[in-house]
């Protein structure tokens, strides 16, 4: 383990500590979709909260699935960690509303939205009624504690949101990757998706070593088999199924750069799981800015990583 990496873990668990958890807790909004970022930052988590609290959540959920009752029955007054990542906003607008919804039913209890990036760009800014909604959705919540990974989402909370946060990095950066020896000089990992920059043009890179996460088919049959996971009754067996799902993606991504000596990315995880696995990474910025918002935000702890500029 790296210095950078045991830096990036000291901060987290002195943030953890810092907004004393109550327990017995819970962890909602698993990430149950093939993205294996958030699947990096919920096996982080897990590890940051057991390092914390010495015990494992009580109750875990994913949005969609999520039982007030059932969650109230079992953490009785404790913590409600909300899994952090990047879509927090209008780019995400369904995932943004569910969690609101969520938020909503347990506004008495103590909240803490885990370390978040605010997701918006230029062709999917805020509306009026989605900043109110989301506004008066915080403002009710009793005992509230907002985690934002970098500057500028910090900024954005502030100003759009009416919320103050707390500077904290990545939970994925507790995320213990398997060893991977490179084979090969360089992997890209470049985004196709809403995120991608308008700017990115990949045909005059190689094709065998450029890809996105969705081009890896081990990937998707690993998430379908976790959607099982959701019919466990038991919260034993359900956080059983929870982590070894995502510990297993996180894991198939980490194989896949680790590849390379030299990671060249535009997705925060290729960063974060890089920088884990002690490469060299070449970071360019994606369209909500996050990417490189982070990579500045936390530059002392990213000596090993590079932000290029990609006129965004």
């Amino acid at each position: 383990m790296n210095f950078l990496t045991v830096s990036a873990q000291q901060f987290i668990e002195q943030t953890l500590r810092g907004i004393a958890v109550a327990l017995p807790y819970a962890i909602v909004d698993y990430p149950n979709y093939a993205n294996p970022g958030d699947a990096a930052i919920w096996s982080g988590a897990r590890t940051a909260l057991e390092t914390v609290t010495g015990c494992p959540p009580a109750y875990v959920s994913t949005l969609r699935y999520f039982d007030a009752r059932r969650c109230r029955d079992l953490v009785s007054g404790g913590t409600i960690f909300f899994l952090g990542g990047g879509n927090f906003g209008s780019l995400y607008e369904k995932h943004h509303r569910a969690r609101l919804r969520v938020m909503r039913e347990i506004a008495d209890q103590k909240i803490v939205l885990l370390p978040l990036s605010v997701a918006e760009n230029s062709n999917h800014p805020p509306g009026p009624a989605q900043v109110e909604d989301t506004r008066r959705t915080l403002g009710e919540c009793a005992d509230l504690q907002v985690l934002s990974r970098e500057q500028k989402s910090r900024r954005l909370l502030r100003e759009i949101y009416g919320v103050e946060s707390i500077l904290c990095p990545d939970t994925a950066h507790f995320f213990t990757t398997p060893a991977v020896t490179p084979a090969i000089d360089a992997v890209r990992l470049y985004r196709r998706d809403t995120e991608a920059s308008r700017n990115a043009n990949f045909s005059d890179l190689p094709q065998q070593t450029t890809f996105d996460w969705s081009d890896d088919k081990s990937l998707i049959r690993t998430n379908r088999i976790g959607k099982l996971s959701n019919l466990l009754l038991s919260p034993r067996l359900r956080l059983i199924a929870f982590d070894h799902v995502a510990r297993k993606k996180a894991e198939i991504a980490s194989r896949i750069l680790g590849r390379g000596r030299y990671i060249y990315t535009d997705r925060l995880h290729g960063v974060i799981l890089g920088t884990v696995m002690e490469r060299y990474v070449i970071a360019s910025d994606n369209t909500t800015g996050k990417v490189g918002s982070y990579v500045r935000t936390w530059s002392e702890q990213l000596p090993d990583v590079s932000l290029v500029d990609t006129g965004l």
